[in-house]
């Protein structure tokens, strides 16, 4: 048996043959997320960059990306890998716990990690569910599917557009825009809109940028960022920045122009993407978690994906799970305000402390956190790729 934590840049040929062919032989890890070529753009922009090998003999059986600080770790690409946790061969039969004491890891935090087997079930805080488009079908079947579950919905989109081709005019969407006017665009209209309800500038920090950038202009088939846009008269109406493999396409950063709001240019766009998608080929287009308010109308299916924290309890009971469990115990207590409160807290720390990586700027971030939840009239969520109409 052999546990390992390496750098990418370590990993064999065979190592990643074997990765690829764990990713593409088994149902769920069709992502992009999961395409070894995400983590290797990461681990270009950040130096805590690390994959965790397993194995039986010379068989590598797991394998598991992560972004390592001291003996703590989370998902590689953190806060923006919508999916993640270890690729696992489909026989494989170790100990969680004993496969992070053996590199010396004490804890790794996770948000959506995918675990079609329940072997964190021990680990789990709470489940949540992906929305999925099931776009096998072709475009046609899948809104006709979503019309006859949601009639108002399907009817207030065919007047939305009525709507917007009567009081501004036609729309020109492109589906993969190289337009780089248009990509600083989207990156500067979500930027605003984060500094304007309050909320941490996850796009800030250099390696993001460097990252998203790196995936729009370089990528493979197997995980590149396709850039959707919506324009009228040669003026940007709302643009979309997705993560993509050769037949999943993930929603990851929406943006429309506020004056164009009262049209739903969210909607109107989205309504785009699917159709165009679903014409190349693309059998779902992945909505992630959250925001299910607007997303139930686009969502064929839920995939359950977990939040937790995977600890090598081997060496007893550590201060930071005495902490952890006891900040959950306040959430989970209802009480009035305090909970929400507590549950506010524990997000926006999280996403700073995964998206900072100096002391300087996480403590900027909490310092701008601290201000913003003593304001009650600004909400948050915990997706960074939230969209609204």
């Amino acid at each position: 048996m052999f546990c390992k934590l390496v750098r990418f840049q370590e990993l064999t040929t065979s190592d990643l043959s074997v990765w690829k062919s764990l990713i593409s032989a088994q149902p769920g890890y069709e992502s992009p997320f999961f395409h070894p070529f995400f983590t290797q753009t990461v681990s270009t922009v950040r130096n805590d960059i690390w994959v965790l090998l397993h194995g039986r003999g010379e068989q590598l059986e797991f394998i598991w990306p992560l972004q390592k600080t001291g003996h703590s770790a989370d998902p590689v690409g953190a806060p923006f890998s919508d999916y993640h946790g270890p690729i696992l061969s489909p026989d494989w039969a170790g100990d969680l716990e004993s496969v992070l004491a053996a590199v010396g890891l004490s804890s790794v935090r996770f948000t959506t990690l995918y675990d079609p087997k329940r072997r964190f079930f021990d680990t789990e805080i709470e489940r949540d569910g992906a929305y999925i488009c099931d776009l096998s079908k072709g475009a046609d079947a899948f809104f006709d599917e979503q019309a006859a579950l949601y009639p108002k919905h399907a009817k207030k989109m065919r007047r939305l557009v009525r709507k917007f081709e009567r009081e501004v005019g036609q729309t020109e969407f492109q589906f993969d825009d190289r337009s780089e006017e248009h990509w600083q665009s989207v990156i500067s209209w979500k930027r605003q809109q984060y500094q304007e309800t309050g909320r941490h500038d996850v796009l800030a920090p250099d390696w993001v940028q460097n990252m998203m950038k790196t995936l729009w202009r370089d990528g493979i088939p197997e995980c590149h960022g396709v850039l959707h846009t919506l324009v009228f008269n040669g003026r940007l109406v709302a643009g979309e920045f997705n993560l993509a493999s050769d037949h999943v396409l993930h929603g990851w950063i929406p943006v429309y122009d506020d004056e164009f709001k009262a049209y739903a240019p969210g909607y109107l766009i989205l309504d785009e993407i699917i159709r165009a998608a679903a014409h190349r080929g693309y059998q779902e287009l992945d909505l992630g978690v959250s925001a299910g308010h607007y997303k139930k109308y686009y969502s064929s299916y839920q995939m359950q994906v977990v939040r937790g924290v995977l600890r090598d309890t081997t060496s007893g009971l550590s201060i930071s799970k005495i902490g952890e469990d006891a900040w959950r115990w306040l959430e989970d207590a209802h009480v009035p305000k305090v909970s929400h409160l507590a549950g506010k807290v524990r997000r926006r720390y999280a996403m700073i402390r995964t998206v900072e990586t100096s002391f300087s700027g996480r403590m900027s971030g909490m310092f701008g956190a601290a201000k913003q939840l003593r304001s009650p009239a600004v909400s948050e969520t915990n997706s960074t790729t939230t969209a609204s109409d």
